[in-house]
């Protein structure tokens, strides 16, 4: 194989604006280099350095780049399509308006990046670590991202949909306007999460942990959860509407004006939770423990609403 292009060839070919195809970088030194327009496709850069690079309007397309370290680098309007990113380093770049589609890869690294606008879609990328990474106005959907480590992690404004988040970490971490909708979470981790206004509509999973979370006013409306952990989790004016939760623990968690219409939570543990208000309309909690709770002081149940909707028409004969 030969030897990786050398910097100043590579500007050279990137200024004269063609497309560059089936290049060797791989082991190559690129640190701190101006990359912008570059339009890289079939090219082999594993293993390579791009730390401090600049990417401005750039392109990676059915690229080889495992291992590659683009740690600190600086990108704007970036895509990468089809690409092999295993071992990717990316701590504290700074990276916006970036778009990634169908690419795959295990354990890439953020930590500590810096990432605005930041696209995945149809994306295979497990074991990825945003630990301390900050992110925002990003959108992720139809991705693999099992194992996912964002502890501590403050991320704002992500639009997570239809993605397998199972085994993920998000403990400790600051989630302002987030949304998971759709997605697979078991034995994921929100420990301790700073999770208001979020939103967990129509996700499944089972053993997931939210003990100590900040919750209020969150959506968990239609979820399918078994085994989840809510225990001493702020949970005021959270909805749980039509949401099926089968074993789950409220243990002392605060519940205050919780909307749970049509919730199905059998079994459930609500040992000393403050369910003062809760809206209970339709309700199942058969089997629940309420020691030291206040079931007293939830919402009056509208029976006559109650019978309205499970009203049956009567089947009627058919005369011989």
């Amino acid at each position: 194989m030969p030897d990786a292009i050398d910097v100043l060839d590579l500007k050279r070919m990137i200024a004269e604006g063609l497309p560059l195809r089936d290049l060797n970088l791989s082991g190559g030194n690129y640190r701190d280099a101006d990359l912008s327009l570059a339009r890289f496709e079939r090219v082999d850069a594993s293993g390579a350095c791009f730390a401090g690079t600049t990417f401005s309007s750039t392109s990676w397309k059915d690229c080889r780049l495992d291992g590659a370290d683009f740690s600190g680098s600086r990108a704007e309007s970036l895509q990468m399509s089809a690409c092999s990113v295993t071992g990717l380093q990316f701590k504290d770049a700074v990276w916006s308006r970036v778009n990634w589609q169908d690419c795959q890869g295990d354990e890439l690294d953020l930590a500590g990046a810096r990432l605005e606008a930041f696209v995945l879609d149809g994306c295979r990328l497990p074991g990825m670590s945003l630990q301390g990474a900050m992110l925002s106005k990003a959108s992720w959907s139809r991705c693999m991202l099992t194992g996912l480590q964002a502890g501590a992690a403050r991320l704002s404004e992500l639009r997570i949909s239809d993605c397998n988040l199972d085994s993920a970490c998000f403990s400790t971490a600051t989630l302002h306007q987030c949304a998971f909708d759709g997605s697979s979470l078991t034995d994921a981790d929100f420990k301790g999460t700073q999770a208001l206004n979020a939103s967990f509509y129509r996700c499944t999973g089972e053993r997931l942990c939210f003990v100590g979370a900040l919750l209020s006013e969150s959506i968990f409306n239609q979820a399918r959860f078994a085994g989840v952990d809510f225990s001493r989790a702020a949970m005021e004016m959270t909805m749980l509407a039509h949401a099926r939760i089968t074993d789950g623990r409220f243990d002392h968690a605060r519940m205050r004006y919780a909307d749970c219409t049509d919730l199905s939570a059998v079994r459930a543990s609500m040992v000393g939770a403050d369910v003062f208000g809760l809206n209970a309309h339709a309700a199942d909690f058969s089997q629940a423990d309420w020691q030291d709770s206040n079931p007293q002081d939830i919402q009056p149940i509208d029976s006559e609403r109650l019978a309205a909707e499970q009203w049956r028409p009567v089947s009627q004969g058919v005369a011989t």
